[in-house]
């Protein structure tokens, strides 16, 4: 009988046969681990939201509250429009009659840049805004059979990049995260 490894032809064979083995016990565990299940992973990542809700007071007429609360799930900047309008018994807005002006809550807490009214401080969520008004709107020198409507719209944006609302509102951001009021030049 002949001897399948002879001399150093032998080592060669024993040596091919050997690299092989291991492959073929490499590739089967690879394969072995990439068929493996594992369970599903579930995504917990929400993204944050931005909401607002207004709280007004109105009796007989007049406004004498208005706060804006953050609904959103993010701490944010808060903003409002006013709009004043004398409307007749039958609906229609009406020209004419100088309309109310409105008095901002006097603690700094709001300041007023072209018609809107900016709350300085960060809300965070489902917090409450100061009040706007330090005086109620009245519905002084009105048209003959009008009364006066007066329509919030508020607003809100995510506080965190502060950038945002610099960029987004033409705004800036102070040192502690409130809102500036802009400084007029004479």
């Amino acid at each position: 009988m002949k001897r399948i490894f002879n001399g150093s032809g032998g080592r060669k064979a024993a040596l091919i046969l050997s690299l092989c083995l291991i492959f073929a016990l490499a590739v089967g565990t690879t394969v072995a681990l990439l068929v493996a299940h594992t369970n599903a992973v579930t995504n917990t990542f929400t993204a944050a939201e931005s909401g607002t809700h207004i709280e007004e007071v109105t009796k007989d007429g007049v406004k004498s509250s208005i706060i804006v609360q953050n609904t959103g799930t993010a701490t944010s900047y808060v903003r409002a429009k006013l709009v004043l309008n004398w409307v007749s018994e039958d609906g229609k807005v009406v020209s004419g009659g100088s309309l109310p002006t409105v008095t901002l809550n006097d603690d700094g807490s709001w300041f007023e840049k072209d018609g809107i009214y900016y709350y300085t401080k960060p809300v965070a969520p489902q917090d409450l805004t100061s009040n706007l008004l330090k005086s109620a709107i009245e519905q002084t020198n009105a048209p003959k059979g009008c009364h006066l409507k007066v329509t919030v719209l508020a607003e809100s944006i995510q506080a965190a990049p502060s950038t945002a609302v610099t960029e987004s509102w033409g705004v800036n951001v102070n040192s502690n995260g409130y809102l500036k009021q802009p400084t007029t030049t004479p």
